[in-house]
């Protein structure tokens, strides 16, 4: 019985130790109880430069000199902020407007947020925005464009259709090829006069009217140009929702990519792709046919 009730006892003590470990206070000392104290944002934002160099507006050089202050760079574009962990960077807008750059950085544990430095770009020309909008170059600011539905051929404003049809079209991919599998609407179902889109040059906005006329949504533009599939222009990049989204079964919202097909100064077909990972002819889009008005 004494060796039983010796084992038991041990048994209990190693049970107690491997409930209470002995906590090593090193790394709570060093950044929770000592941590110091935090970079202000007054302070990081005197250690930032953002800088408009060159003969050209659009490239913009981004230095923090407290690289003891890790983070990123936000970058105000017409598409949304883009996100840079870099230092020293250099970037080259590719469409004009008005626009804030600031840093978030991590100092002492905490996050610290730079005051925001306003950027105006002016210097860029674009061949799309020109198309677009109207614009012949980087100094025809009120340039503005009026877009509208097209329906081509075999009788079609929008539809939704099969992926990468524009990859299978034997003469080559226009807006007269037919891809349709559902949700297919023609001019009886719209009011061209009444719902269409406006393009401005200065500063990518984008304006849209509702079927009955009034401004349904505003917002911003730009162009992603490599090519995401075989036959495929690039993209199309808008902050708002076109017209027409109603009839669209992917969704649209404040965020929008579209695949363009076709591209030119008086007609465009777009692709909205609203699965990722979609294979030819196993998974569908939204197809529509705008034209100049």
């Amino acid at each position: 019985m004494k060796y039983v009730k010796l084992f038991i006892a041990a048994a209990a003590l190693v049970s107690f130790m491997a409930c209470n470990p002995i906590e090593d206070t090193s790394l709570r000392q060093k950044y929770i109880t000592n941590a110091g104290t935090p970079i202000t944002p007054a302070e990081l934002t005197a250690a930032l430069t953002v800088q408009q160099n060159g003969a050209t507006n659009d490239i913009i050089t981004l230095k923090n000199a407290r690289t003891d202050v890790g983070g990123a760079w936000h970058i105000g574009t017409a598409m949304g902020e883009t996100i840079i962990k870099n230092d020293q960077y250099t970037y080259t807008y590719e469409a004009n407007g008005e626009f804030e750059i600031y840093y978030v950085g991590i100092s002492e544990g905490k996050i610290v947020e730079s005051s925001h430095f306003p950027v105006v770009v002016t210097d860029v020309y674009d061949p799309w925005a020109g198309m677009l909008t109207g614009a012949k170059n980087n100094t025809d600011k009120s340039a503005k464009k009026t877009w509208s539905w097209r329906e081509v051929s075999w009788g079609s404003i929008c539809n939704m259709g099969a992926h990468g049809g524009w990859k299978y079209a034997s003469a080559g991919y226009t807006p007269e090829s037919n891809f349709a599998w559902w949700a297919n609407f023609t001019l009886a179902d719209v009011d061209r006069s009444k719902e269409k889109m406006v393009f401005e040059y200065d500063g990518s906005k984008m304006t849209t009217y509702g079927p009955d006329g009034n401004v349904a949504a505003t917002g911003t533009f730009g162009f992603i140009k490599t090519s995401p599939e075989d036959a495929v222009l690039g993209t199309w990049v808008t902050t708002a929702p076109l017209i027409g989204a109603r009839f669209d079964d992917c969704g649209q919202g404040a965020n929008n990519q579209f695949y363009l097909l076709t591209f030119t100064d008086q007609y465009i077909t777009i692709y909205h792709n609203g699965w990722d990972g979609s294979a030819d002819w196993d998974d569908c889009g939204w197809y529509a046919y705008f034209e100049a008005q």
